[in-house]
């Protein structure tokens, strides 16, 4: 899997608060599971030298990835994410609620993510109070020294009418 797909996957580990969690960081890890248990689409866009859109499903324990126009079935099971989201569990970092307000019409609260790793990255994420899904992020992520720098990333997530892509078939096999 390319450095690019795993992008959002590691930016979904800075997603939601559900309001039982005991802390903003331990509900962030919750939200991110859960995400991996519905139907979800999400929409990407990096900025910070050229510009680059890309898509993720996640459907039936699988994930399906969009880049350059492509449709690609992921190899890892979103049982395997989920498992890695919860060994990361404890290197999140710093997680605050900023406010309440609404995303699309919908209710959600605003929460501000300090991931400080070995890419340190800074989020906002936009939850659902009706659902506890994400409904929209963004977050800069520091690629280190050189013309990029940071990138900024939006992700936009839908959960209604999302079906399998018509995939592409590796040219590996």
């Amino acid at each position: 899997m390319n450095k690019l797909a795993l992008l959002p996957i590691a930016a979904l580990l800075t997603a939601a608060l559900p309001a039982s969690a005991a802390s903003p960081c331990d509900a962030v890890v919750s939200a991110t599971l859960k995400v991996l248990q519905v139907p979800a689409h999400l929409y990407m866009t990096e900025t910070g030298g050229r510009t680059r859109n890309s898509e993720i499903i996640y459907l039936n324990r699988s994930m399906y990835i969009r880049v350059e126009g492509q449709w690609r079935k992921s190899a890892v099971p979103t049982k395997t994410l989920a498992e890695s989201k919860i060994e990361s569990e404890d290197r999140i970092g710093i997680c605050s609620v900023v406010r309440d307000e609404a995303v699309g019409g919908e209710p959600a609260t605003l929460f501000k993510v300090h991931n400080k790793s070995e890419d340190a990255v800074d989020g906002q994420i936009w939850v659902s109070k009706l659902r506890g899904l994400p409904l929209k992020q963004s977050y800069d992520l520091d690629v280190g020294g050189g013309p990029r720098g940071v990138t900024h990333n939006e992700i936009r997530y839908e959960y209604t009418n999302v079906s399998a892509p018509a995939v592409t078939e590796s040219k590996n096999k």
